[in-house]
């Protein structure tokens, strides 16, 4: 467990970017918000009115300043530094054309430059820089006469770096929650992600598992029914029968396993079992095979998720003995002690030359991973004249370090 510097997550943060603000809209909404639109409007309305109703000796350079420091706060998001600027000099060539003659006061528009300027800027001092400029603006306008007076009372500096570091303050707050809301939405949506791809992962396996798996006994069957077509067509069509039925029960387990996927209308059946394997056995003695099952009576008692890796391991290693192995004996035994539950395909040698088919070389990897969530091990190689595959699954609390 590791545990995060304040020091460093505050680092993190300057150099975080805030999203835009509205990814992937078009029109006016990649520029602004509708608040932004409210805010910038409301400000504007406000100074025209105050430029109309207070008299002035120059009524249209009132409006046009009214309109200068209001309008830019539209893009203030997108655009925070050049909008402070813009304020900032309407402000000061305003106070220098206009002198003791203003009717408006831009201190609010000041206001919510500089909380956007401490939101939306990454580096701490380019912010604190950007804050810095409506407090020289407002004294350079004092100095310039624009208030009044061109004198500079202390009362009023101490009340404009009061309002302005406190709006700065909150704006750099508010972007250290929003760049924690966004960290957390990230993380959520890389968890998801990597929960789909390992569901991606584990759905591949099960269908490997039944697409190879009823494919091996289709292309056995198959061929054999072509063989005693000309001999014996009773003979004949009991491979079909069984080629259409172990056909129609992969397609049948498919869509199961697909039709999880789907919120409408799934169909939840129980995953195979132990119980599975005499089906597993007969549909390789149909192939030729002859086989054996031996499952120890405290193996029947087992939980649900060692079951269906007993069941696919076994499946896995009848279809390579099929595939590798035309017509050698089998031998399945599955067993339990108090620690563990042990499943081994053995077969012999190989009583018919038959070509094989090319593996997908995915199966053992899968039996690995099967074996690899229950912390326990896999071994395969030559047994003898034929080959051995045995797996030993460990029973109780998963350990340390495995992935489920």
């Amino acid at each position: 467990m590791t545990s995060r510097h304040p020091t460093s997550e505050r680092a993190r943060d300057e150099h975080e970017v805030l999203r835009p603000i509205a990814p992937g809209a078009r029109g006016w909404r990649a520029w602004t918000t509708p608040f932004d639109l409210a805010l910038a409007g409301g400000i504007a309305l406000w100074a025209v009115l105050e430029a109309l109703l207070v008299p002035s000796a120059n009524v249209i350079a009132q409006l046009g300043f009214a309109l200068a420091v209001s309008l830019p706060l539209v893009v203030r998001r997108r655009f925070p530094a050049l909008v402070m600027l813009a304020v900032a000099c309407a402000l000061l060539l305003h106070a220098a054309t206009s002198g003791p003659d203003a009717t408006f006061n831009p201190f609010p528009s000041l206001l919510v430059a500089t909380f956007t300027v401490a939101e939306r800027i990454a580096a701490w001092w380019r912010a604190a820089l950007l804050g810095l400029v409506p407090i020289a603006a407002m004294l350079g306008a004092h100095v310039l006469g624009y208030f009044g007076s061109p004198g500079i009372e202390t009362a009023g500096t101490v009340f404009l770096v009061f309002f302005v570091g406190a709006t700065w303050t909150a704006g750099r707050v508010v972007r250290h929650r929003a760049l924690t809301l966004q960290r957390t939405r990230d993380s959520s949506d890389r968890l998801a992600a990597d929960a789909v791809a390992a569901e991606r992962v584990r759905i591949a396996r099960e269908l490997h598992d039944i697409v190879a798996h009823a494919l091996s006994i289709v292309a056995l069957q198959a061929g054999a029914a072509e063989q005693f077509l000309d001999k014996d067509l009773d003979r004949a069509r009991r491979h079909l029968t069984l080629t259409r039925g172990t056909a129609q029960s992969a397609l049948d387990e498919m869509r199961h396993l697909l039709g999880v996927l789907r919120e409408d209308g799934a169909v939840y059946a129980p995953q195979p079992g132990l119980s599975g394997l005499p089906e597993l056995i007969a549909e390789t003695e149909a192939a030729g095979h002859e086989c054996r099952l031996h499952v120890d009576e405290p193996a029947r008692d087992i939980p649900d998720g060692h079951a269906l890796a007993v069941h696919r391991i076994v499946q896995e290693s009848l279809t390579n003995v099929r595939t590798h192995a035309a017509g050698a004996p089998v031998e399945v035994r599955v067993s339990r002690d108090e620690r563990a539950v042990v499943v081994a395909v053995v077969n012999g040698a190989p009583t018919v030359v038959r070509p094989g088919a090319p593996g997908s070389g995915r199966g053992l990897p899968g039996m690995g991973e099967r074996v690899r969530v229950y912390g326990g091990s896999l071994e395969a190689g030559p047994s003898g004249a034929g080959w051995r595959v045995a797996a030993s699954l460990p029973l109780g609390p998963l350990p340390i370090g495995s992935h489920a």
